[in-house]
């Protein structure tokens, strides 16, 4: 049976940390004025009942409603945090292995920066319900994150405090790096969004990250000015590639994609730096081997003749071993140990 969305959210009580006495707890509606709201696309959705992201790209699987690290921040001195969210089933595309579908809704709330603890929805990504967690924060004042997984659609629908502690908003840095490209930007097969490479590379620069990644993309020149117009992003990455080497794109036909993808991106962005990267390493062969990716894709940006967009080889940034892939010898998706290794080459490499 499919679970519903319960539109007014249940209060459930456990005992210990999560167990608050009656009249213990302030509640506040994902509308108040002090909840600061950033790293996202656009908000669709935001009244007393329901905070809902969306993303510009409309892929056929739903991924224009997932909002991989968006968040929503406020500062508090208050020891607990009931966090009720509803998982809304607009993401379409359902994976089937279980071990994996697990990681795709795995949110976090941070204090200070750091994790304090996970929320997450077991069922398929098109199933529908509502779910309610409690988190021990640290004394003193903090400031808190709710951080949205990378592959389900997601909406805030009520945070509740100690009753007395303070509720104000939150400020974030105005630096925003967006992200594009297929499912290894958006994130998949990391253990959750902490882990993900675009969420660790934005935390290290203390930049604010815009992810408009999507799973199965393929080089789409139009998909750049269908992100990044209107972003206010000051820097820009593009991974492509892998999706193009299943289906065996003709490579001439791939580096105009590209090309055009370069070309677009600038008009939306004139002052952006746009970082352009190659499929990282994977040890599947095909006819057009990866390495002719590559190679297309560094003949792009070279033919783009712009200063301020630069190459990045996808073999330099993580150890090319299938130890640092998700699927092993059948390797696509870096694993949280890659997607650390990639986080950490580009947090020298984007400047």
């Amino acid at each position: 049976m499919r679970n519903r969305l319960s539109f007014t959210p249940r209060r459930f009580r456990r005992p210990g940390v999560d167990d608050y006495s009656a009249g213990s707890v302030t509640y506040y509606a994902p509308n108040n004025a002090n909840l600061t709201i950033s790293d996202y696309s656009t908000i669709s959705v935001q009244n007393a009942t329901r905070l809902r992201f969306s993303r510009p790209i409309t892929d056929g699987n739903g991924f224009e409603n997932a909002a991989p690290a968006a968040r929503a921040s406020f500062v508090t001195t208050s020891t607990r945090l009931i966090l009720t969210v509803g998982y809304n089933g607009l993401v379409t595309r359902s994976e089937s292995a279980s071990d994996v579908r697990g990681f795709f809704s795995v949110g976090s709330v941070t204090s200070g920066g750091t994790e304090v603890g996970t929320f997450s929805w077991p069922n398929l990504m098109t199933d529908v319900g509502t779910t309610q967690a409690v988190f021990a924060l640290p004394s003193g004042s903090k400031t808190v994150s709710i951080i949205w997984p990378y592959w389900i659609g997601m909406d805030l629908l009520q945070i509740g405090l100690d009753k007395g502690s303070t509720f104000t908003a939150a400020t974030r840095p105005t630096t925003k790096l967006a992200l594009c490209g297929d499912s290894i930007t958006q994130g998949s097969r990391a253990t959750k969004i902490t882990a993900g490479f675009g969420y660790q590379l934005a935390q290290s620069k203390n930049w604010q990250v815009i992810n408009y990644a999507n799973g199965g993309a393929v080089a789409n020149a139009a998909h750049a000015t269908t992100a990044l117009t209107g972003s206010g992003a000051s820097r820009v990455f593009y991974m492509i590639g892998y999706n193009d080497f299943v289906a065996q794109t003709g490579t001439t036909t791939f580096q105009t994609a590209v090309g055009g993808w370069i070309t677009n991106a600038r008009t939306a962005l004139p002052s952006a730096a746009i970082y352009i990267a190659s499929p990282i390493y994977s040890p599947n062969t095909n006819t057009i081997t990866l390495a002719q990716y590559r190679t297309a894709i560094q003949n792009a940006e070279t033919s783009a003749g712009d200063a301020n967009t630069f190459y990045i080889d996808g073999l330099s940034m993580m150890t090319n071993n299938t130890d640092r892939l998700y699927e092993g010898a059948s390797g696509v998706h870096p694993n949280d140990l890659g997607a650390s290794e990639i986080a950490t080459y580009l947090s020298t490499a984007i400047t």
